[in-house]
């Protein structure tokens, strides 16, 4: 019996020599091993996210991108690793082999065998999961790319100007990539490859301060905006009032109310709204597009020309057929100037109105009759209590109100700092003065040109006559306040 048992076992060893080591075995290899500790970390930490937002828990951008983004590629970086140390592992084998040390490296796939079936069976359902988790990481991560919390947050401090704005604005509820990228795959693209190299420009510290304004790569609006306003619908006059306060002791409040002729598009085009519904191009001499040298206009009656004498029309740039974004610039990302959030607040209560001159010191305070601020000056400037000054004006001039009232003045002063947060970002070299508005026309300051860009600039190629200047009831007029009330 001795003998018996001694040759059965001898007959499992040449069988164990002759069969091929299973996928599983092969996989024992560091190589493997690191990979399979990989893609299980990265699986797991997706799988945790996956599981906050089903809780309705958001993991915010910086999770975000984590598990979007960098997980989803440990998680294949380890997958690739795990063939790649089998790869390794076979050919380690068939060179130990070839000097008789080890039993056979060939791989072969026997379905006979339960070994070999468990390994294929754990193999299919590992990969059916693991693919599953990347196909829902992947769609996640170009759907949290398209987010406006990534365009905004993710890069806090290059975008925080222009995502601040954003949030103020009306457009606060619409996604970035609704106006900046907006349908279809041939955009879509183009702004991820321009991404890229934003990236990269972000991690090298190589970026411009200020962001410029993406003019030039900008879709044109009528892909954009006109998906939810339409050139054809008629407007008619829309009705905007002010609220506005005199820099006096009063601090006297004005109401205001404009009504603006928006007017029509369709094949009889009025108002404002004329210069989009009518074929109207131009060419300007700079890429910011406010010096304007040429303007023709394609109608049913024939086609008018006017240049600018002041401009060699060999300076000029391609043609441009104007559309909502040439006048509505910073429609969703318009910053306010220091008046705008003195009345604001004057408004709100936030200022106490009864405070004399607190209208003429705020404006002081917040130099908001610089035409060239500095962010970095201003943000030194109101360093080490500068807004005190305001107490200082009162209990100099106006002791009784200073201790009267001497709350209301350190709520003003608050609010004046506040104020600041709002109106210049000292990292990014930004104030309310860096990017022009083209809504409207030159105020009083002597800023911005808006209309003027064209209309008195530009004379006809066949009279040499001016565009007129129009009148203020071309576009708007008066409406007397009692007919609000």
């Amino acid at each position: 019996m001795s003998g018996d048992l001694q040759q059965s076992i001898e007959l499992k060893d040449v069988t164990a020599q002759e069969r091929a080591p299973g996928i599983l075995n092969l996989t024992r290899n560091p190589i493997s091993l690191l990979g399979a500790l990989m893609a299980l970390m990265g699986l797991a930490a997706v799988s945790f996210v996956f599981g906050l937002q089903l809780f309705g828990v958001d993991p915010g951008p910086y999770i975000g991108i984590l598990a979007y983004l960098l997980f989803p590629g440990v998680l294949v970086t380890g997958l690739l690793l795990i063939p790649a140390g089998m790869g390794w592992e076979a050919r380690r084998r068939a060179a130990a082999a070839r000097r008789g040390e080890a039993p056979h490296p060939a791989l072969r796939l026997d379905l006979g065998d339960p070994n070999h079936v468990r390994g294929v069976f754990i193999f299919g359902i590992s990969t059916a999961i693991i693919l599953g988790a990347l196909g829902a990481a992947g769609y996640r991560g170009v759907e949290f790319t398209d987010s406006s919390t990534f365009c905004g947050e993710l890069c806090h401090q290059v975008m925080a100007p222009e995502y601040e704005a954003y949030q103020r604005s009306p457009h606060a509820q619409v996604p970035c990539v609704t106006c900046h990228i907006g349908p279809g795959a041939d955009w879509w693209a183009q702004a991820k490859l321009s991404g890229l190299a934003q990236v990269v420009a972000v991690a090298m510290d190589t970026y411009p301060r200020p962001i410029p304004a993406p003019i030039r790569d900008l879709r044109p609006a009528r892909d954009t905006c006109e998906d939810c306003h339409w050139r054809e619908r008629t407007y008619g006059l829309r009705l905007n009032e002010y609220k506005e306060y005199l820099p006096d002791m009063r601090n006297t409040p004005q109401t205001r109310a404009l009504a603006f002729r928006v007017g029509a598009g369709g094949d009889q085009p009025t108002g404002v709204h004329w210069h989009t519904a009518a074929e109207l191009w131009y060419r300007s001499a700079d890429e910011e597009r406010q010096r304007i040298g040429w303007v023709r206009v394609e109608g049913p009656e024939g086609t008018e020309e006017w240049t600018n004498p002041t401009i060699p029309q060999d300076q000029l740039r391609e043609a441009r057929l104007m559309d909502c974004v040439d006048c509505h610039n910073r429609t969703g990302h318009d910053f306010p100037t220091p008046e705008d959030l003195i009345d604001e607040a004057l408004t709100a209560g936030r200022l106490d109105q009864t405070l004399p001159y607190l209208k003429r010191e705020s404006l002081r305070l917040l130099f908001a009759d610089y035409l060239s601020p500095d962010a970095a000056s201003l943000e030194a400037a109101w360093q080490d209590g500068w807004f005190d000054q305001l107490r200082d004006f009162y209990k100099q001039n106006y002791p009784d109100v200073a201790m009267a009232m001497a709350e209301e003045i350190n709520e003003a002063i608050h609010e004046l700092e506040a104020i600041t947060e709002e109106i210049i970002y000292p990292e990014m070299n930004v104030t309310w003065r860096t990017y022009t508005n083209n809504n409207g026309h030159v105020g009083p300051e002597g800023q911005e040109a808006g209309c003027f860009r064209c209309h008195t600039a530009l004379a006809s190629t066949e009279t040499g006559a001016l565009i007129p200047s129009p009148s203020c009831g071309f576009c708007h007029y008066d409406v007397p306040v009692e007919l609000l009330e």
